[in-house]
């Protein structure tokens, strides 16, 4: 009951002041769809930009989750070939890998993270730049000679972060559970037990 009054209060109110929102509102609370419909659009002035940029923060408790955000970087690949901007090197992609994820970069876990490696080594080839936090390598038992090829080991995950960030590249920390400990119960049987 409260809310009615407070409703027909500010309703009152916005009349008063000269606002007309009547109609509108019936017609928001008597149709189906009160918001009309979404349409698709992109970015006008994509091309004004010279190269989108952009540092992935990789920390996540379940190493498969690298699989499921290279959906999203696909996605990113994807929208620029095709909306732009168009430039010769329209985008820039860097992954810092600092969490129990970095199993997957293992070579030992290979057949066990094959459909990600193999994913994550085509997307090197395409220009992407894979970095694991040495300090979490390390707390996993990993020395740089452990790991894939196409991967860089680098002194420290938030240095990283901070160094592309100065370079102005933007941060995606799109599923990035921090803080997470190098080990969790997801990756304990794929590091290297010395």
């Amino acid at each position: 009951m409260k809310s009615v009054i407070a409703g027909k209060t500010l309703a009152a109110a916005l009349l008063a002041g000269g606002i007309a929102f009547a109609p509108a509102l019936a017609h928001a609370q008597g149709a189906g769809a009160p918001y009309g419909t979404s349409h698709f659009e992109s970015y006008a002035d994509i091309d004004s930009i010279k190269q989108l940029k952009t540092v992935w923060d990789f920390n996540f408790v379940d190493p498969k989750a690298v699989g499921v955000v290279f959906n999203n970087m696909s996605a990113l690949m994807r929208a620029t070939a095709d909306f732009g901007p168009h430039e010769l090197d329209p985008l820039k992609i860097v992954v810092v890998s600092h969490g129990p994820e970095l199993v997957v970069f293992a070579k030992k876990n290979y057949a066990k993270y094959k459909d990600i490696v193999d994913r994550a080594a085509s997307m090197t080839k395409q220009g992407v730049r894979i970095e694991i936090c040495r300090n979490a390598a390390a707390a996993q038992g990993f020395a740089p000679e452990d790991l894939h090829g196409f991967v860089t080991v680098i002194p420290a995950g938030p240095y990283a972060l901070a160094y592309w960030q100065a370079k102005g590249y933007t941060m995606n920390a799109v599923g990035a559970t921090a803080p997470t400990p190098p080990i969790s119960a997801l990756n304990r049987a794929d590091i290297n037990k010395k």
